[in-house]
């Protein structure tokens, strides 16, 4: 996630939904971890991993944020819902939305900007 606002976004909620890890993060020195607030021009990396595949699990990820810019589900397939829905005030686009056709990895880039 780029903060492309001039102004801070308050992380309010990371969620790995399905997957074999807690969502972790790398923030940029803009990043106040005590607040939750991505300052101006910052950015935060969010990543998870999935389960060992068998039969009962397919081992993907699926991935739920919410800040005060936007909120956004993320997933390591195809067929689930991956999408970035913006806040009043603010815009949210992808960047870049990669995903292995094995299902083995996915690679999102999100920019928050606020409206004119």
């Amino acid at each position: 996630v780029i903060n492309g606002t001039g102004g801070s976004i308050q992380i309010k909620s990371t969620k790995l939904m399905e997957g074999g890890s807690p969502c972790y993060s790398i923030p940029t020195k803009e990043f106040d971890p005590v607040q939750g607030i991505l300052h101006a021009g910052g950015c935060i990396l969010f990543f998870g991993w999935g389960v060992a595949p068998n039969l009962l699990q397919d081992g993907n990820v699926f991935m739920s944020l919410e800040t005060n810019g936007f909120i956004s589900n993320l997933a390591t397939f195809k067929n689930r819902d991956t999408f970035a829905e913006a806040m009043p005030g603010f815009q949210v686009g992808f960047l870049e939305k990669s995903v292995d056709d094995a299902g083995w990895w996915a690679k999102y880039w999100l920019i928050v900007r606020r409206n004119r």
